[in-house]
């Protein structure tokens, strides 16, 4: 596991800044749609036309990535005539980083010009009724990972009074996924995303906790990228990717292995959700 130093909330402006520059010494792009690209789905970036890449080791202050399946390129470029900012190979809590840096793309898509930022994920099945290869919509999350480091001094100070929106889940952007669902033929559930620290996959006994508290799937990351988009002004949104049965629901022990394989094969689902989106974004 990789471990960082700790990097003062405060200079996080000035992180997101240098970032920003070294970018826009490449590309005047600016993104109205920024996409974040969970394990086993990175291959959608392959949509962009005439993308500009980015290594995401190159960049200034970017955490690496460290995880299978998560390839470490930001890029910028457009799909279905809508500028989009992309990023293959998001950080986690879990590989050592804390949370201002695991948070770090959502803030620079937002710099950039992104004002929706959609979220994609690899999750486990909490409940029953939803079926490895199938798709879900979050209306709603249970954080499990944490908030401490999320905002700034300033932005705290901001919010004294409480958050900035009511739901961090954007109802105007979630209509739009469901009906570029229905157009698409892809069936897209609605439900609670959990966030659990990971890595290690939760236990049965958790799964039955996560289900009597009213999660149904259950992932290691976006819960705290969704706060920070949302806080920021953004509308945001969480599309998962079912790609197994939760601890307790199926007989032999989960992989990560099996979550890339399922989430190869649900990204064509996921690809045409989002095609349809753009394509309705485009003529907004």
């Amino acid at each position: 596991m990789t471990v960082e130093p700790r990097l003062p909330s405060r200079d996080l402006d000035a992180r997101v800044a240098d970032v920003v520059r070294a970018i826009r010494a490449k590309t005047d792009i600016v993104p109205r749609v920024g996409l974040t690209l969970g394990s086993g789905l990175g291959g959608v970036m392959d949509a962009l036309e005439r993308p500009v890449v980015f290594p995401t080791a190159e960049l200034p202050h970017w955490p690496r990535s460290t995880v299978h399946g998560h390839a470490g390129r930001f890029a910028l470029g457009h799909w279905q005539g809508v500028p989009i900012a992309a990023l293959a190979g998001r950080s986690h809590r879990y590989e050592g980083y804390t949370l201002d840096r695991v948070t770090l793309a959502a803030r620079v898509m937002h710099a950039l010009g992104a004002r929706t930022l959609l979220f994609t994920n690899a999750v486990g099945a909490i409940n029953a009724e939803f079926r490895p290869g199938s798709l879900m919509l979050a209306t709603d999350h249970i954080n499990g990972i944490g908030k401490r480091g999320l905002f700034t001094p300033a932005e705290l100070a901001e919010r004294v009074d409480g958050r900035r929106v009511a739901t961090y889940y954007s109802p105007r952007l979630g209509a739009a996924l469901l009906a570029a669902a229905a157009r698409a033929g892809v069936t897209l559930h609605r439900g609670t995303l959990m966030g659990g620290h990971g890595p290690t996959y939760e236990t049965a006994a958790e799964i039955a906790m996560a289900r009597a508290i009213g999660a149904d799937v259950a992932c290691m990351s976006t819960v705290h990228e969704v706060t920070v988009a949302a806080e920021l002004g953004c509308e945001a949104a969480s599309l998962s990717c079912i790609t197994n049965l939760a601890t307790g629901l199926a007989p032999a022990p989960l992989t990560h292995d099996e979550v890339t394989v399922v989430a190869d094969q649900a990204a064509v689902g996921l690809r045409k959700i989002i095609e349809e989106f753009l394509r309705a974004e485009a003529k907004r």
